[in-house]
């Protein structure tokens, strides 16, 4: 997470209204306002303490941060106090914010869910570098003894404390669990989108007449439509002239075999002939008969030939003609389908049809690109899982809704928190109502640091031991050449001469410079793991200007993992910080 501003409104030690643009890095912000450390933090954890640390009088005061969360996304958190906040969104298409929820449970939820920030305590005690950090400073209130413990409100608190955790938890789970219906929702609405995109376009295509096969045939036909109706009048064209020339040459029609006189004397000769034998009683008068009998045969093959040359002039007409209404057929049935599809499209000649044709293309361009787009929401990973989660989420988010609405309100953890440590006597180094002895000072850093990362902290010191000898040396000029635990959690120092001793019994300028070393180590280690905003709040202004120098450059190598917010009263030397705000 990072911080992106700071905006702020009548606050106390502040300009009247102003706005801070926050950089990654380190941001060194010159001010001598206290309250700039409790302007940071208040937004992300209220405290019933800020009305008296900021408002002025004249109010309103309105606070507020802007968030870079861990979707790399633009939020705005807003506070006026007295007020509850408001949690803004931006977004990226009108480039403005917008509301996403004014309920604080939800903005809670959101911070660790979204944000990874911890408890309140551990943020404040941990990742924000107080004013009064430091041994020499913390010492006047040593062993000081508060007021005695209210048992029966310490319980209060604490079972409050405890209902609240349940409760927040409660929240945490049904903020995933909308935020899981919200994804399913997203990829359901994705799919329906895109198969709503492709039954549109299905539909607009099935509107057409033709399918693509016969479009495209059609296209085809329209392209030859004039070269076929040249070879159409060509070959029409060679059939009429062979028609002329066959009406030129066709021979004159046969005579009639009757009015022959060769086949008509011929046959009456042959019968006389015959007769005249017969009754005379000689066959051989009737070989005298084949001569007129030869000659009707030669008038009867006469008359065959002409009449068969008429015949195959008359089949031979014939043929031409069928094959002139072949040609004419074939043609009509070949332009049947292209004219029916010019009468559908309304055009008049082939070439309008083709750009009927185009502009229905653009329709099929448009539909595989649709249909691309489909295929690949089909293949959402999350579509597959809708159908089995959504009814377990949708019960479960009834469920979760129900108990929330039993529970009603919660006061916010981190006032619950504040309220049960001022029953108790706790303050930031306190524990039972005393102050921590400074022999546990560097135990309790550690333990706070190896609860951040989940480790123990008899490892977490094995870890940082090298980077704090590095440390050690470079702000105590070799007078500390390293460090390291005794056991039972105290840390105890080594001299370049070889002697050793406890961090409680180092002179305060010297026992400041080591408690400097091990905060900047642990919080570079926890850094590292947890990339959340420190806020250090001129805690080393009492140091030499050598020293100051020192830890900026340090603070600056701490920047490269995580954003450093410091305010100081005076600017750091150039060249070390990343940023210079003034406030």
């Amino acid at each position: 997470m990072q911080l992106t501003e700071l905006l702020f409104q009548k606050v106390k030690d502040l300009p009247g209204q102003g706005q801070l643009t926050l950089t990654p890095g380190y941001v060194a912000v010159v001010s001598r306002a206290a309250s700039l450390r409790v302007v940071l933090v208040a937004t992300l954890f209220p405290n019933p303490d800020d009305n008296r640390r900021l408002q002025l009088d004249s109010g309103p005061t309105r606070i507020g941060v802007g968030l870079l969360a861990g979707d790399n996304v633009l939020y705005r958190l807003l506070r006026e106090l007295g007020a509850d906040r408001q949690l803004l969104k931006f977004d990226a298409t009108t480039k403005a914010y917008s509301l996403l929820t004014d309920n604080n449970l939800e903005i809670d939820a959101f911070l660790r869910v979204q944000c990874g920030l911890p408890s309140p305590e551990h943020y404040a005690s941990f990742f924000c570098v107080d004013l009064g950090e430091l041994p020499s400073v913390r010492q006047k209130g040593a062993g000081a003894v508060d007021e005695m413990v209210d048992q029966v409100k310490v319980k209060q608190l604490k079972d409050e404390l405890e209902m609240t955790r349940k409760f927040e938890g409660l929240q945490d789970r049904l903020y995933k669990v909308q935020q899981r219906i919200v994804e399913l929702t997203s990829a359901q609405n994705q799919f329906d989108d895109a198969k709503a995109a492709f039954d549109e376009a299905e539909a607009e295509l099935a509107r057409s007449p033709w399918s693509k096969e016969q479009m495209d045939q059609l296209t085809e036909r329209a392209l030859k439509a004039k070269d076929d109706q040249v070879k159409r009048d060509s070959v029409l064209g060679e059939i009429g002239q062979k028609r002329q020339n066959a009406i030129r040459n066709i021979p004159a029609p046969a005579d009639s075999l009757v009015q022959d006189p060769w086949f008509y004397g011929g046959v009456l000769g042959g019968l006389l002939v015959d007769a005249i034998a017969f009754f005379t009683r000689h066959p051989s008068v009737a070989l005298l008969g084949l001569v007129p009998w030869t000659a009707a045969l030669v008038a009867t093959l006469r008359y065959i030939e002409a009449d068969e040359a008429d015949k195959h002039a008359a089949q031979y007409m014939k043929e031409l003609k069928e094959q002139e209404e072949s040609v004419r057929r074939r043609f009509a049935e070949e332009q049947a389908q292209l004219k029916n599809a010019m009468r559908l499209a309304n055009v008049e000649t082939p070439r309008g049809l083709l750009e009927v044709f185009k502009e229905r293309e653009k329709y099929v361009v448009k539909r595989d690109a649709v249909k691309v787009h489909f295929d690949k929401a089909k293949e959402l990973p999350l579509l597959a899982k809708i159908a089995v989660e959504m009814p377990l989420l949708k019960d479960e988010k009834s469920n979760l809704e129900q108990q929330v609405a039993v529970q009603g309100f919660a006061r916010p953890l981190g006032e619950i928190e504040t309220d049960l440590k001022a029953a108790l006597g706790l303050g930031p180094y306190r524990r039972g109502g005393m102050l921590v002895p400074e022999p546990e000072l560097p135990k309790m850093l550690v333990t706070q640091a190896a609860e951040l990362l989940n480790l123990a902290a008899d490892h977490l010191w094995e870890e940082i031991a090298p980077r704090l000898t590095q440390f050690l040396v470079a702000l105590t000029d070799r007078r500390v050449e390293g460090g390291k635990t005794d056991g039972a959690g105290g840390l105890v120092l080594s001299a370049p001469d070889g002697k050793t001793g406890p961090f409680h019994k180092l002179p305060f300028p010297l026992k400041d410079l080591v408690y400097v070393a091990l905060r900047l180590t642990l919080l570079e280690r926890v850094c590292g793991y947890k990339r959340l905003p420190v806020v250090v709040d001129d805690a080393f202004g009492t140091l030499d200007p050598a020293k100051r120098e020192l830890v900026a450059k340090m603070l600056k190598g701490i920047s490269t993992q995580t954003q450093v917010i410091h305010r100081v009263t005076e600017a750091p030397p150039a060249g070390t910080a990343d940023v210079v705000l003034s406030a």
